[in-house]
């Protein structure tokens, strides 16, 4: 065989390799994949509606997000950690009692990617036990932390009736920005329908989100003023039964 002959047999066996890792990121990663289960990642278009959704919290700074949303007049989504829950479970039952809902986000934070089926399942039950000792309802919604599902994350959340809720703009406000440009990452892209993620905490504890607490009336007056109304996510989804 000759060196050139070689050369392409290395190339073309290494072909099926690089497009099965290519197809299994975008499987587990890609914020719109289907492939794997149903994965919602935007509303109904024909309501000028968007809803907010927060992850990661609640931290120290949620209650801050709150009165931000209270002046506001709007309700969200926060994605909660069960951890967090049982840490702070007097913010997490005001965000509550304010209207706005709360959806499942891991008991703390694992990628599922890294994890068994077993320790899965584990995350997500002990989220929905915890939300539900602590704050007295049971999660319909689920967001895997960073996104990243898998076939045992679907299998878990079918059991256990989750509705799996990815995004359409992010704020990126994980990572080191002000807040206009965080609210100008949101309204560049926002459009009737749009499922909003930002963040009222920070599942590595580096950071705090102020900017993103800043960044909030800019966000919901800009939405305002091109028509958009911001409403709770079951709203958006037309789910009249969510918890």
């Amino acid at each position: 065989m000759s060196l050139t002959t070689f050369n392409l047999s290395l190339i073309a066996s290494a072909i099926p390799v690089a497009f099965g890792a290519g197809v299994g990121y975008y499987a587990t990663y890609a914020v719109r994949s289907q492939w794997l289960g149903q994965t919602v990642w935007h509303g109904r278009t024909d309501t000028s509606s968007v809803a907010l959704t927060f992850d990661d919290g609640p931290s120290d700074d949620t209650e801050f997000v709150l009165d931000a949303l209270g002046l506001a007049g709007a309700r969200a989504t926060f994605f909660m950690v069960g951890q967090q829950v049982e840490t702070l479970s007097h913010v997490a039952r005001r965000a509550r009692s304010e209207g706005h809902e709360i959806g499942n986000h891991s008991y703390s934070h694992p990628i599922y990617l890294y994890r068994s089926a077993r320790e899965t399942r584990s995350q997500l039950r002990r989220a929905q036990d915890v939300i539900m000792e602590k704050v007295g309802v049971r999660p319909r919604f689920s967001r895997p932390p960073c996104g990243v599902r898998t076939p045992a994350y679907f299998s878990a959340a079918l059991e256990m009736n989750l509705r799996t809720v990815q995004w359409t703009v992010a704020g990126f406000d994980w990572k080191k920005l002000d807040a206009e440009r965080i609210a100008r990452n949101v309204l560049k892209n926002a459009r009737a329908g749009s499922i909003i993620l930002l963040h009222d905490g920070d599942s590595q504890r580096r950071r705090d989100r102020k900017e993103t607490v800043q960044a909030l009336p800019s966000i919901i007056n800009g939405l305002r003023e091109r028509g958009l109304c911001v409403v709770p996510l079951s709203q958006l989804l037309a789910i009249d039964d969510a918890a």
